[in-house]
Parts: structure tokens; C-alpha cells; sequence
């Protein structure tokens, strides 16, 4: 059986690779994991294909004995808040994040309102594969019931935001998404004048691609620039993630304003701990100094930050991506509260919010990526690390190659047959140089196994 979980669940085409039958059967497979009892939590995202499969996931859970909190259409902020209000067992969030309207995807839950352990995902795994379902008799079946999460969310999150002193003009694009259930409501109520763009909801995403990055964020830059807006705010398909654009419209990548945010937040706190993966940005460990604290670096993914936060405790975690985790306030990537945080933190400096990113060290990063077979990435791997011996190595996730004036991260993609390379400088020109060092080796090791 083919490995179903990814970097964060278990995602694909909806309809053809993520159908009905496996997200039942996926819905079974956790209602027998927890002993056929509780109760589950399920959210969805706006998708066309996301109320189907809802109902598959539900389907899966009851015939398993579990009842059903059916929370409905919210952001995976909102979800992961109503899992905790409600004290349910376990959860079940139906999204793809960022990926295209055509995908969808299946992410598990516990508790306490985190992902699911890359143990407990490989328990799920291993009852589909073994086929150890267990449905329950007719008279055990689970039932079901709605509960809102999103004003309780709204209350508590305006209970831990400041109204900022200032009143600022924040374009906000929701991208047809469910972050436009929450996100402009919570900047009017916190005093900011608010233009929304692409707040209306369509699964099938036409204003725009749904990862926040820059070329995908055209409109939001020309709107900050030609109506004199203070800032944007871009947000994902599920809202877990946020990006910032400054007043002449130019998108701040999305560790910096994790670096901004944790600086504001995290300050005052006695040597606080930020956890974060391989690939993010020095200028977390500028802050972490500034501030007396450490950081920690991971592997990829949201489940390797928590999975630290758990064993060794910590204070905020943060992808390169814009995610970014309160650990005080919750165990999910919350681009909710990054972007209420962002606006506080830049009220209060007084600054533009060009002005306030200087305030941070400058580096260039170069993302790139080249076609590797999933069979060849072991021994391509191999050859990295032999090319690369005569410098300091960071084997955690990939390979990390520390340079006087920079690093190159070479690493295997765990869902498509890629590698990618990420390298930063503290120039453009050499972070393009470090890159195309990467791509170079890369090439030749693929084409000599190959060979």
C-alpha cells in the first residue's frame, strides 16, 4: 500500500485519488483507533469537492461508533480553536490548504487542538493497510451535532489582540477563501479601516492561485500602492498561513514576518525558545539573539514543530511559508492571528511597514527546484553529502551546507518526485550563485545514477 500522509495528511486529487470510499474508510480507520468511542470534531474548507467528502468522513466515523461535532465551513485556525472549546477527542479538518481548487485533503487531529503525531499517522496507516476496521452494531452508531466555533473564537482572539493605537488601512485578499469569514470582521473590530478583496466564497478559487506568494498576489500590491493603504494581508486556502505586503505593494517573504511577529510577541519573555525548520531564514536566529533566546531547527513539515514543542517545550514555532504557531494560544499555523499580531506589532512602532522590515537584518533567498525520480533519492543523497564533505552539514532534513557567507539546503520532497534547493546570502548575487552551485550538483548526481 502506498504511503497515504504526507507532510501534514493525506492530500490529493479530489474525486479520483482522494474519493468517498478512502476518506470513509479514513473516517473508520480513526473511529477504530480510538476504541470505537468519543467524539470527533469535523470542519471543512469551501471546496467543491469538501462537503462531499465531509459527509464521507462522517459516515466513516459514526459507522465506527464515534459521534460527530460538525463545525462546519472555517478556517483551520477556527477548527483547531472549536476542537479545544468543545473538549472533543479528536478531529478531522477537510482541506487542501493551499493546493488548487482540483485538490483536497484529509488532516487529523488531536486533542489538544495540534496534528496528529507522525506516530499516531502511521497507526491510521497501518490499520487501512491490515484492514482492522471495526464497525459497531445498530444500536452503537454515532450521532451527529452542529456547533459553532467561529464566535467563540472571535471573542477570545479579541481578548489577546490590543486595539492598536492607530488607525490603519489594511487590504486584506481572502482569495474566495474561508479566511474571509473571520479575517476582515476582526481587523474592523479592531479599529482598522478594511478594503477586502476576493471576500466572496468560490470553491473554485477564480480571483487568484491560492499560495501566497508574490506572483500570485498582483491585484493586493496594486491596490495597496494606488489607494494608499498602510499594508496587506494575503491569506491561504485554510488560513493557516498569512503574508504581508508593505505600502508600495511589495510582499515581505514570509519568515520575515514571522521574524517581526516573534520579535513583538516573544519580548520581555526570558530566553525564549522559537522552533522552526531547516529551511527558514537566518533572520529568525538574528531575532532569537536579540532577544536572549535559541533556536531550534526541525524537519519539514508542522507535525516536526509540535512533535519538538511536546518533547522539549518552547515559545513560538514558524515555517519560511508564513506559518507561524502560538504555542500559548494554539498548536496549529495560524495566519489569523499572525496577521491580527503583524498589525498590533506595526501600530505600535509608529513605522511604515517598509520601515518596520528594515528594522530587520536584510538576506536574499533563491528557491529552486529539478526533476529527481522518488527511486534515486536515496543514492543522489548520498552523492551530495560526498560532494559537499568539506563543509559543515546539517543531515536533519536533506542536506543543509553551511557557508562562510550563506547556506544551500538540497532536499527530497516527500509527496512529488523532486528535489528542491533553497539557498540565502546576504546578497542577491550570491544566493544566486549558492543556488545554481546546488542545481549543478544535483544535476550531475542525477545523471550519473541514472546512467
Amino acid at each position: 500500500m502506498p504511503k497515504l500522509f504526507g507532510t501534514f495528511g493525506v492530500r490529493g486529487l479530489a474525486n479520483v485519488e482522494l474519493t468517498p470510499e478512502l476518506v470513509y474508510r479514513l473516517g473508520l480507520a480513526l473511529a477504530t483507533h480510538l476504541g470505537n468511542q468519543g467524539e470527533v470534531a469535523v470542519g471543512r474548507d469551501n471546496r467543491t469537492s469538501s462537503e462531499m467528502l465531509e459527509q464521507a468522513v462522517i459516515s466513516g466515523l459514526t459507522s465506527g461508533g464515534c459521534r460527530v461535532l460538525r463545525l462546519g465551513m472555517v478556517p483551520t485556525p477556527v477548527f483547531s480553536f472549536g476542537l479545544r472549546y468543545y473538549r472533543c477527542s479528536a478531529g478531522v479538518m477537510i482541506t487542501a490548504s493551499h493546493n488548487p481548487p482540483e485538490y483536497n485533503g484529509v488532516k487529523f487531529w488531536e486533542a489538544d487542538g495540534s496534528g496528529f503525531s507522525r506516530e499516531r499517522e502511521g497507526e491510521i496507516e497501518r490499520l487501512l493497510e491490515e484492514g482492522r476496521l471495526r464497525k459497531v452494531g445498530w444500536r452503537e452508531i454515532g450521532g451527529v451535532e452542529e456547533a459553532d466555533a467561529l464566535e467563540p473564537y472571535r471573542e477570545e482572539v479579541l481578548r489577546r489582540v490590543k486595539g492598536p493605537g492607530r488607525k490603519l488601512k489594511v487590504v486584506v485578499d481572502c482569495g474566495n477563501a474561508v479566511g474571509s469569514l473571520v479575517v476582515p470582521g476582526l481587523l474592523s473590530d479592531l479599529g482598522m479601516q478594511v478594503i477586502s478583496l476576493n471576500d466572496y466564497l468560490d470553491g473554485t478559487y477564480p480571483s487568484r492561485k491560492l499560495e501566497p506568494l508574490p506572483e500570485n498576489l498582483t491585484l493586493l500590491s496594486r491596490t495597496v500602492a494606488s489607494c494608499g493603504a498602510d499594508l496587506g494581508i494575503a491569506l491561504d486556502g485554510d488560513a493557516d498561513r498569512s503574508v504581508v505586503a508593505d505600502e508600495t505593494g511589495r510582499v515581505l517573504m514570509g519568515d520575515r514576518v514571522f521574524a517581526l511577529v516573534a520579535r513583538h510577541y516573544l519580548r520581555g519573555r526570558k530566553k525564549p525558545r522559537i522552533i522552526t525548520p531547516v529551511a527558514t531564514s537566518s533572520v529568525i536566529d538574528d531575532v532569537a539573539r536579540e532577544l536572549g533566546g535559541e533556536v531550534v531547527r526541525t524537519r519539514v513539515g508542522e507535525p516536526e514543530i509540535v512533535g519538538e514543542f511536546k518533547r522539549n517545550g518552547g515559545d513560538l514555532g514558524g515555517e519560511e511559508n508564513g506559518g507561524v504557531m502560538f504555542f500559548d494560544w494554539s498548536m496549529c499555523r495560524e495566519g489569523i492571528f499572525t496577521s491580527l499580531k503583524f498589525v498590533e506589532a506595526l501600530a505600535e512602532s509608529g513605522r511604515k511597514t517598509s520601515e518596520f522590515d528594515a528594522t530587520l537584518p536584510l538576506y536574499f533567498q533563491v528557491k529552486e527546484r529539478i526533476s529527481c525520480p522518488n527511486e534515486l533519492k536515496g543514492r543522489v543523497m548520498e552523492k551530495l553529502v560526498e560532494e559537499f564533505s568539506s563543509h559543515p552539514q546539517d543531515r536533519r532534513d536533506g542536506l543543509k551546507i553551511q557557508m562562510e557567507d550563506g547556506w544551500l539546503l538540497l532536499r527530497p520532497s516527500g509527496t512529488e518526485p523532486i528535489f528542491r534547493c533553497f539557498a540565502e546570502a546576504r546578497t542577491e548575487k550570491r544566493a544566486r550563485e549558492l543556488a545554481e552551485l546546488g542545481l549543478r550538483k544535483l544535476r550531475e548526481a542525477v545523471g550519473k545514477i541514472s546512467a
